[in-house]
């Protein structure tokens, strides 16, 4: 059983809520806290504890940070939390999630492996504030990036690099005893229609009925629907889905322009991995096997 933390900005893309479900149902899984970032992280924490109360469990949960260490002209809220009405969860207050991270690092060194799949604010704190914390963790897997050669429409769609380039650029620079990275132009290989998201999970199970509950109106609104986070989650417990490369990432935190940006170089002493490559058929086979198993 591998002991993980998870730093989310659930709420709105439903790829937040599948990634919650998958580590929920993944047999080799210890999900031991999940914090939450961005706008309304109240919100989004009630939307987390719904979904683990959809799979029968119970997981410490904080509500971080709605400020960012660089300024942003967004603030983004959760669309989906319109969906609490029908779920069962409690009411959060904001508190200090880095705080609770390190707690729970510090507690079983050497075990932890932290996700990130929101903006990088709280896990770049955690590093500022505590910065014992990156020789006692066993590792950090985020999305985040984009090192295609094709530019962006825009900077905001490399968003957790976007919504915080500060912080992005603390984590990218954070020495880790296993730190990868999986980017945009990897997770976009995993796009299919909305319609076919039904396909894709058993809607009879209460757990996926409350997913699909939370993304309907990220659904609705984008008419596909790309898996960024949960290819996170399925390369930690099924490395085999994912080729990495081995480099430095550098992030743009001046220009407006190109605001969060990043560029990878290529190196073999370099201190982040970045997946380069995604075997389609089997993430989509290990995704949907386990997120439609059968409670026992």
């Amino acid at each position: 059983m591998k002991k993980v933390l998870l730093d989310t900005d659930i709420g709105g893309d439903i790829d937040d809520a599948i990634c919650l479900a998958y580590l929920l149902k993944e047999p080799q899984c210890n999900l031991i806290g999940i914090t939450t970032v961005s706008g309304e992280p109240e919100k989004r924490a009630a939307i987390a504890d719904a979904i683990c109360k959809a799979a029968n469990k119970e997981v410490p949960i904080v509500a971080g940070s709605d400020s960012t260490l660089q300024p942003v002209p967004v603030y983004p809220t959760p669309d989906g939390a319109s969906a609490l009405k029908n779920w069962k969860h409690s009411i959060y207050k904001r508190s200090d999630a880095p705080a609770f991270m390190y707690q729970m690092i510090r507690n079983h060194p050497d075990e932890v492996i932290l996700i990130g799949i929101g903006n990088m604010t709280n896990i770049a704190t955690l590093f500022r504030e505590y910065p014992d914390s990156l020789n006692l963790l066993k590792g950090l897997y985020v999305m985040n990036g984009y090192f295609a050669s094709e530019p962006l429409p825009s900077p905001h769609y490399n968003w957790n690099s976007w919504a915080d380039p500060l912080a992005s650029k603390i984590v990218f620079n954070s020495k880790v005893k296993i730190h990868k990275a999986i980017p945009l132009e990897v997770t976009d290989m995993l796009t299919i229609d909305a319609e076919k998201a039904n396909e894709l999970f058993n809607t009879k199970l209460k757990l996926n009925k409350a997913v699909l509950d939370f993304g309907n109106a990220w659904l609705e609104s984008s008419n596909h629907l790309t898996l960024h986070d949960p290819l996170v989650a399925v390369s930690i417990f099924h490395p085999e889905v994912c080729q990495f490369e081995k480099g430095f990432v550098w992030v743009e935190t001046k220009q407006e322009r190109t605001m969060g940006a990043t560029i990878f170089e290529s190196n073999m002493n370099g201190i982040v991995e970045v997946a380069k490559s995604v075997n389609r058929e089997c993430f989509y086979k290990i995704l949907a096997s386990t997120l439609n198993k059968l409670d026992a």
